[in-house]
């Protein structure tokens, strides 16, 4: 089960305080967890994509390499992030595709 798993839902619950509560110590647990710096140990954060949108490099363990995003900040969880051919991205190709953008940006993709 995912990090977002064990939301209460409404209708396990026949009080609307019940639920409230439930909901409060379910966001509570959800916060001390996602943002658990443990999770993120092994990478470093490469990149502010704005809005609280993150990109890491892992840099330990079996995904070294490899690039992940961090879309916390909207509800969701840290995900792997996958080329076109839906393969890991690794640090190369995601550093070559962030250059080729900012050039664009800059007008000097001609």
């Amino acid at each position: 089960m995912g990090i977002l798993a064990g939301q209460p839902l409404e209708e396990e619950f026949d009080d609307p305080a019940d639920l409230d509560a439930a909901l409060e110590a379910w966001e509570e647990r959800l916060g001390e967890v996602q943002y658990d710096p443990r999770r993120t140990a092994g990478a470093l954060c490469l990149s502010d994509e704005g809005c609280g949108l993150m990109v890491w490099l892992v840099v330990t363990g079996s995904e070294r390499g490899r690039m992940w995003r961090d879309p916390r900040c909207n509800g969701t969880d840290l995900h792997p992030m996958r080329d076109t051919d839906g393969l890991p991205l690794d640090f190369a190709s995601w550093y070559l595709g962030w250059l080729t953008t900012a050039e664009a940006s800059c007008g000097l993709d001609r």
